[in-house]
C-alpha cells in the first residue's frame, strides 16, 4: 500500500513541477478552452519546451517588435476575427503564418498576413488582377480566412482541427482521425483487433498510404467510425508513434499548432500589457470607405492631409497605387482619425485620369514623358521613382488628363488590335490579355458581348 501511495505522490509532484515550472494561468486555460483542445493540453512536453524556448529574452524582443511594427493593423484583426465569430486567438494563427508582415512572401507563392495561395484566394473571391492581389488587403483577407476557418469547423466541430486543416488540408486531418480512432478503439477492445471490420479498414487504410488514391474509401470509413464515438484529443493526434514513417499528422502541422497555442499564451504575460495593443479601442486603428474608381492614393491622401507614402502602406493590395477603374466603388483603408477629414472632403478629391504604361525596348523617362505630353519629373513622382533607370516590361502610372492629351494619344502607345477569330468570345479574349471583359467592351464601345469573325478588337 505504501509503494502504491509512493507511486502516486511521485506522479502528481512531476505533474505538478511540469505545470508550476512553466507558470501556466487561468487565462493560459481559457486559451486551450477556446480552441477546443483539453486541459491537460498543458501536460504536452513539446508544448512546454516551446513556452520556455519563446519565452526567453531574445525570444520576447523579436515578439515585441512584430506587436510593435504591426500594431496599426491588429485592433482591426481583431474586430473582424469577433464579427466572423472567431476566438480572438486565431490572431496568432497570423502572426505563425506570416510575423503579423501583410506583405509576407513564400516561396511556393502564398501570399499576405494568411498566407493565402492563388487557387485558395480564387475560392474565398479575393481579387487578384492587374488592379489588385487583395490577398495584401488585410482586413479582406482576414474576413476570407475566417470564412476558410470557419468551413473547417463546420466539418470537425473544433477549433484546433480548423487550425491543422488550415495547414495541411481536410484530406490529412481526416486520415489523422481515422487513424488515430482505430488505433483506441483496439486499445479500448483489445479483443476487436484482428475483427473483419478492423482488419478491412486498415488494409484500406495501408492501400491508402501506400498509393494515395481511392481517398473516398478513407472518408467512408471516417464517417463509419464517428459513429462510435471514439473521444480523440488534440494529444492523441500529436503524439508520436514508433516504428511508423508516417505520423497521424505532419512534423510541421504538430509544430504549428503548438506555436499558435504558446504564442496566444505568452499574450497574456504581464510584461505585455503595458503600452500594447491587445486591449485598445478595437475601432481606433483602421476603417474602411468607398472610393471612386480610378482616383490615385496620391488624390486621396492630399484631401486626408496626411504622408502618402502612409496611406500606400495600409493600402499595399492597390497595384500601381490607382483605386481599379473597372468598379464605380472600391474599398481603401484609411485611419480611422481621418474618417471625418474624409466625409467633409471626398467630394473635393481630384479626379485626374491615368493610364498604365508598359516599359518597351529602348524607352527612357524622357521619351515616355515627350509621347504623353507630361513632365518627367511627375512620371518619377507617380511612381516614386529613386532614378531615371527603368526595366523591361515594368508598369508606370502616367498622369494625364492634366495636361489635355486626347484619349487617342493617351491609348495609341500600348493600343493592340486583335482580330477575332472563330470559336472565340469575348471572355476567351479577356482571359487570354489578362482584362476584364467589361474594359474591353468599354474602350470599344461595345453594347453586348456578341462579336463575329474578323471584327478587331482593340486591346489596352
Amino acid at each position: 500500500m505504501n509503494k502504491i501511495l509512493l507511486v502516486v505522490f511521485l506522479i502528481f509532484t512531476s505533474l505538478y513541477t511540469n505545470l508550476s515550472a512553466v507558470n501556466f494561468t487561468k487565462k493560459d486555460l481559457q486559451v486551450l478552452k477556446d480552441l477546443d483542445i483539453e486541459k491537460s493540453f498543458v501536460h504536452d512536453k513539446h508544448l512546454q519546451d516551446l513556452y520556455n524556448k519563446l519565452s526567453d529574452k531574445n525570444h520576447i524582443h523579436v515578439y515585441k517588435r512584430n506587436l510593435r511594427q504591426s500594431s496599426i493593423y491588429i485592433s482591426k484583426i481583431k474586430e473582424v476575427l469577433n464579427q466572423e465569430g472567431l476566438p480572438s486567438s486565431f490572431l496568432f494563427l497570423s502572426m505563425a503564418e506570416s510575423n503579423f508582415k501583410i506583405d509576407a512572401k513564400s516561396s511556393t507563392n502564398a501570399l499576405g498576413l494568411w498566407q493565402f495561395m492563388p487557387a485558395t484566394a480564387k475560392v474565398y473571391k479575393l481579387r487578384n488582377d492587374e488592379y489588385v492581389d487583395e490577398r495584401l488587403d488585410f482586413i479582406k483577407s482576414t474576413h476570407a480566412a475566417s470564412k476558410y476557418l470557419k468551413s473547417h469547423h463546420k466539418r470537425f466541430n473544433k477549433w484546433y482541427l480548423s487550425i491543422l486543416a488550415y495547414n495541411c488540408g481536410e484530406g490529412r486531418i481526416i486520415e489523422a482521425i481515422t487513424r488515430a480512432s482505430i488505433d483506441k478503439y483496439v486499445q479500448l477492445y483489445p479483443n476487436k483487433k484482428d475483427s473483419k471490420k478492423i482488419t478491412e479498414y486498415r488494409n484500406i487504410i495501408k492501400e491508402y498510404l501506400r498509393t494515395r488514391k481511392d481517398f473516398y474509401k478513407l472518408n467512408r470509413i471516417y464517417k463509419d467510425i464517428k459513429q462510435w464515438n471514439i473521444p480523440i484529443t488534440a494529444r492523441d493526434l500529436l503524439k508520436i508513434q514508433e516504428k511508423l514513417d508516417r505520423q497521424y499528422l505532419p512534423r510541421e502541422s504538430r509544430s504549428y499548432l503548438r506555436k499558435i497555442v504558446v504564442l496566444a499564451m505568452i499574450a497574456n504575460r504581464n510584461f505585455l500589457k503595458k503600452g500594447y495593443i491587445f486591449d485598445r479601442d478595437i475601432n481606433a486603428t483602421i476603417t474602411t470607405v468607398k472610393v471612386k474608381g480610378g482616383l490615385h492614393l496620391r488624390s486621396i491622401s492630399k484631401v486626408l492631409n496626411m504622408k502618402y507614402n502612409t496611406l500606400a502602406k495600409m493600402n499595399i493590395h492597390i497595384k500601381q497605387k490607382i483605386v481599379p477603374f473597372d468598379v464605380k466603388r472600391y474599398d481603401v483603408n484609411i485611419p480611422y482619425s481621418k474618417l471625418g477629414i474624409y466625409n467633409k472632403n471626398k467630394n473635393r478629391i481630384k479626379n485626374d485620369s491615368f493610364v498604365i504604361y508598359r516599359v518597351k525596348k529602348g524607352d527612357t523617362l524622357l521619351r515616355i514623358a515627350y509621347k504623353f505630353k507630361v513632365k518627367y519629373s511627375l512620371i518619377k513622382k507617380f511612381n516614386d521613382l529613386k532614378s531615371n533607370r527603368l526595366l523591361l516590361k515594368q508598369k508606370l502610372v502616367i498622369p494625364i488628363d492634366k495636361y489635355k492629351v486626347n484619349k487617342t494619344t493617351r491609348k495609341s502607345s500600348n493600343k493592340t488590335i486583335y482580330k477575332v477569330k472563330k470559336g472565340d468570345s469575348l471572355s476567351r479574349i479577356a482571359h487570354k490579355f489578362k482584362l476584364n471583359i467589361k474594359k474591353i467592351k468599354r474602350d470599344n464601345n461595345l453594347k453586348s458581348n456578341k462579336i463575329k469573325v474578323g471584327d478587331k478588337i482593340a486591346i489596352y
